[in-house]
């Protein structure tokens, strides 16, 4: 078993002990349970809130034992795969919600003022012709608007704060749900690796990863226009909308922008190679774990909320739930982009192997027997 397998397996035994723990905290009646609605996970809608605690507990426990089990060489690469694919039946689709996007959504979209004012901020410093064309004035553009509006974003702070403390418990469990289940996904892939149908399916990713890229990147277009429509007086999704929501609206449409910007990353050259004005990592290599980790949480996250959204969506009007999976595309955005970082990782690993043979086989690889004699001959 390869440092890297390893490595995945015990990252995902600690996380599915963590689940583990929680479970047994709402089973035994120390925390208040999460499964208390219809809407907080799949099976909540089927099944007693008691019963989905037991199942969450039970596969947690089991992802645990097989973790263990896997780890001192017990169990083969079959019983990983059955193990992974356990934890992606539980964790990835039965306790997920439609609201685990939501809760990632406002996470990014939380960070996004910091990482604009970042951005212009390089912008600045790096570009020259650009640094009074767009970053300066829209430095002070911000700074402006920023004491401007200081009402309003004083007003959004304190709500996402309240928010976020009375949802605690719901947003550690979602996040912790994503970390196990993505985990999981990983070592299934570990364990079918070398696998005659992986490598014809890795084969056929990799040929057609920048359409599949493409369609990957439209997934968060149809919600970051509909966000960006607050600014305009025909707002979607939203009457009579106070300064706070339209900046909101503004800060959340941005966070799917980026979605968009670096999904596209994954087949261009930036997406390989760090452009100038990243601070002190400028003309290095992007490492392959800087792309994949967080474009497969995001994958994760939205496949993992696909299902609870179309049922969801089909619970109302035809109309409406059209509506609602043309805005919020997860049944082919998160499909889309898990095959897009599998692409790109397939990509750079067999990039960095011919690399690396090159590398070792030394500058005169490739020519003809007898002519890197003949050129030191004719370097003489």
């Amino acid at each position: 078993m390869s440092r890297l397998t390893r490595a995945t397996l015990l990252g995902a035994t600690i996380a599915s002990g963590a689940a583990a723990l929680l479970g047994i905290a709402w089973m035994s009646g120390l925390l208040p349970t999460l499964y208390d609605g219809a809407d907080t996970a799949l099976l909540a809608r089927f099944v007693r809130p008691d019963v989905v605690t037991t199942v969450h507990t039970v596969a947690a426990l089991a992802g645990v034992a097989t973790g263990i089990a896997a780890l001192a060489g017990a169990l083969g690469a079959r019983g990983r795969a059955w193990a992974a694919a356990l934890q992606l039946l539980v964790f990835g689709l039965v306790l997920q919600s439609a609201g685990t996007l939501s809760t990632v959504g406002y996470l990014v979209a939380m960070a996004m003022p910091v990482a604009i004012v970042v951005l212009l901020v390089q912008v600045v410093r790096r570009y020259r012709v650009a640094r009074w064309a767009v970053g300066v004035p829209l430095l002070a553009a911000l700074a402006v608007g920023g004491f401007l509006a200081r009402d309003a974003l004083a007003g959004i702070a304190a709500l996402l704060g309240a928010g976020l403390a009375a949802q605690q418990t719901v947003l550690v469990a979602a996040l912790l749900f994503i970390a196990v289940g993505s985990l999981w996904a990983v070592v299934g892939v570990q364990a079918l690796a070398g696998t005659s149908v992986l490598e014809r399916a890795t084969a056929w990713v990799v040929r057609h990863r920048r359409a599949i890229t493409i369609v990957a990147a439209t997934g968060p277009l149809p919600y970051a226009l509909v966000r960006l429509s607050w600014l305009t007086p025909w707002p979607q999704f939203g009457e009579g909308l106070d300064l706070s929501t339209r900046i909101w609206g503004l800060t959340l449409s941005s966070g799917a922008w980026l979605g968009v910007f670096l999904t596209l990353g994954l087949i261009r050259p930036w997406g390989e190679v760090f452009p100038r004005w990243m601070p002190g990592l400028a003309g290095r290599r992007v490492p392959i774990a800087a792309a994949a980790v967080p474009g497969g949480l995001i994958a994760a996250t939205v496949t993992f909320t696909a299902v609870p959204m179309l049922i969801m969506f089909g619970e109302q009007s035809l109309a409406q739930g059209l509506w609602g999976a043309i805005i919020f595309p997860c049944w082919y955005w998160g499909p889309a982009l898990a095959l897009a970082v599998w692409g790109y990782v397939a990509h750079r690993v067999e990039a960095e192997r011919v690399e690396a043979g090159r590398a070792e086989a030394g500058p005169t690889a490739g020519l003809e027997p007898g002519a890197a004699g003949r050129d030191r001959v004719a370097a003489v």
